[in-house]
């Protein structure tokens, strides 16, 4: 159970902005790796490698967990009714048919709106902005269906702190996206993934370490910044998860013949702590989807996962809290984040990684 502890203000750090990576690494697995004992003693303690060392840092029937959201083009240009161009990141729900419920983020924008979308293919129609939601809710209606028309024509929702500074491009359709992308939903990609190359995933196998997919649709809740004031006053806003059974089993198998799980990345950490069944002696995932508003901080008792592959993220955010609860609620991801800035590691979505085990 989760207790409540700390204040927005304790995860606030400096983070120079020649340390934020705004392109990606030619490759993904060169990377670079920071090794963090989530249980640290004298013969364990931090040390640095690559991406690309994975294969040999984890051991044969370890198994890492990763999340096949896809990152939908959802940054896209509207029309109000009077012709004023506008922009818009749509955040789903992204499903086939019309008319569709959606919600999304606009600026200049009145509290009820019209806009018209794809050189009038497609409208949202009746636009109100929801205080609960912190988003605007309408209908869309269109020719074909919304995700079609965004993958066509929408552009990468590339985080602020890079949007910034360049206009998303090409080749962020491929690198600000997994090799294993399967079902588009997501408005932010769930960036630790970004550094496993489909060559490390099969070195991976080769080494015999699994890798089974949970499914987690990043929205406002992951990326939003920390209320001000104390943790337990922060509300998550929900996203869409499913454990197919499939992944479900493979885990418990896994953890039967003694290997260890890895969540690759925050999203799956959530989704796995999310569809945990607490009723037995032992912890064990089931399978299912629901809507998750988990906010995981120092006090949080975790189930069957034993490590997180992460990389390193904004301060004043849920990410930073849920790796200070992962490693034991003592803050010291402060002595870890401030190693890795004096070794010369890059943060954020397209930076190095760490990984807690």
């Amino acid at each position: 159970m989760t207790t409540p502890s700390g204040d927005a203000s304790d995860y606030d750090y400096p983070l120079p902005e020649d340390r934020i990576r705004l392109l990606p690494p030619k490759i993904r697995e060169e990377s670079r790796l920071a090794l963090v004992p989530r249980r640290p003693s004298p013969d364990r303690t931090l040390s640095f490698a690559r991406i690309s060392d994975l294969p040999g840092i984890l051991k044969p029937d370890d198994r890492l967990v990763v999340n096949d959201s896809r990152v939908v083009p959802a940054r896209v240009r509207a029309r109000t009714p009077r012709g004023r161009e506008v922009e818009i990141l749509v955040l789903g729900p992204f499903e086939e048919g019309s008319p569709l419920r959606v919600r999304f983020l606009g600026k200049g924008l009145g509290k009820e709106t019209r806009l018209s979308l794809f050189s009038g293919r497609g409208e949202i129609r009746e636009a109100v902005y929801d205080e609960t939601q912190g988003c605007f809710v309408g209908e869309y209606r269109g020719e074909v269906s919304l995700v079609r028309e965004l993958e066509a024509e929408g552009e990468m929702p590339l985080p602020p702190y890079i949007a910034r500074k360049r206009r998303a491009d090409a080749s962020d359709r491929e690198r600000y996206q997994t090799v294993y992308a399967r079902r588009p939903g997501s408005v932010a990609a769930p960036t630790a993934g970004l550094h496993l190359g489909e060559d490390l995933l099969s070195h991976l196998e080769t080494a015999g370490i699994g890798v089974s997919a949970v499914t987690l649709h990043v929205g406002l809740g992951t990326f939003r910044p920390l209320s001000e004031g104390p943790l337990e006053a922060h509300r998550m806003h929900s996203e869409w998860y499913e454990v197919p059974e499939r992944t479900a089993k493979e885990i418990a198998g896994t953890r039967e013949r003694g290997g260890r799980v890895v969540a690759v990345g925050t999203t799956v950490l959530r989704t796995l702590e999310s569809s945990r069944d607490r009723s037995g002696a032992a912890p064990r995932i089931r399978a299912g989807s629901g809507w998750t508003d988990l906010f995981i901080r120092p006090g949080h008792r975790f189930g069957p996962v034993d490590g997180l592959l992460t990389n390193f993220h904004t301060p004043r955010s849920t990410l930073l809290v849920l790796i200070d609860a992962f490693m034991g609620g003592d803050g010291r991801w402060r002595e870890v984040y401030g190693r890795a800035l004096s070794e010369g590691f890059f943060f954020l979505s397209y930076g190095d990684a760490m990984l807690i085990l």
